[in-house]
């Protein structure tokens, strides 16, 4: 039976991914803050392939002066691309289900870690319909997502797995299982991320394109004393950890 604590604890706070989960609205405030760091040189793989001349799909324009450099830059964007996941030593169970917007040529999140047996719901928030399916899965082939429609599709034994729709290449969304995630976590634009997480020790991990980018970080979170910050931003510029590089 799962109990108030382990839901509380694949819950964040005020952070994107609050808009995926079905939740309460009432799940407590984060105990544990954080930020990343070296997210602007991460590229994903879709912006990447269509500034390839042979791709015909990109249209370059002069760039504005009055627009600063920064927001110029084909980045990541930290509240759909990077998935900060809270791991534990011992094997977790399925989280609460969570929601896949599909929407203006994308699956958001792009890059999602969640257990085996979870359950994701693919829903088109779009007017026209969509044919996601997952490479290499027959539990969830091609087949017509209409507007306003939700597919399901449990998360299999751990690995990495990729979404792609067959009418939109723009479609590139990552799932990466693994059986000791216990909660996850978006970064907001200015790099925060939160979690609510009960007493324990916890290694955090931060993944993009469905990759481990950066270094694991250990954090021990006490059972009395109140939130706890995460001294160091987690650098996703760095390599991952050799034990974490697998993923």
């Amino acid at each position: 039976m799962r109990t108030p604590r382990r839901r509380a604890a694949q819950i964040t706070g005020a952070l994107a991914i609050s808009a995926l989960v079905t939740v309460s609205a009432r799940a407590a405030a984060p105990n544990v803050r954080g930020k990343i760091s070296g997210q602007d040189k991460l590229v994903p793989d879709v912006y990447a392939e269509a500034a390839k001349p042979e791709a015909k799909r990109w249209s370059w324009r002069e760039p504005s002066p009055s627009v600063a450099a920064k927001f110029r830059t084909l980045s990541a964007d930290p509240s759909r691309d990077v998935c900060i996941a809270a791991m534990r030593a011992d094997d977790q169970g399925p989280l609460d289900p969570l929601r896949m917007t599909v929407t203006g040529g994308r699956v958001m999140p792009t890059t999602i870690v969640v257990t085996p047996g979870t359950q994701l719901v693919f829903k088109n928030f779009d007017p026209f319909k969509h044919r996601i399916y997952v490479v290499g899965q027959k539990t969830m082939s091609p087949e017509d997502l209409e507007a306003n429609r939700e597919r399901k599709w449990a998360a299999p034994p751990p690995g990495r797995y990729e979404v792609r729709d067959e009418l939109f290449p723009s479609v590139r969304t990552f799932i990466v299982v693994d059986k000791q995630v216990a909660a996850i976590s978006y970064p907001g634009r200015d790099g925060a991320f939160g979690f609510t997480l009960p007493a324990g020790e916890y290694y955090l991990k931060a993944f993009f394109g469905g990759k481990n980018v950066g270094k694991a970080v250990q954090h021990n979170v006490r059972e009395r004393g109140g939130p706890s910050e995460i001294k160091d931003p987690l650098n996703l510029a760095d390599g991952p950890t050799p034990a974490a590089a697998g993923n």
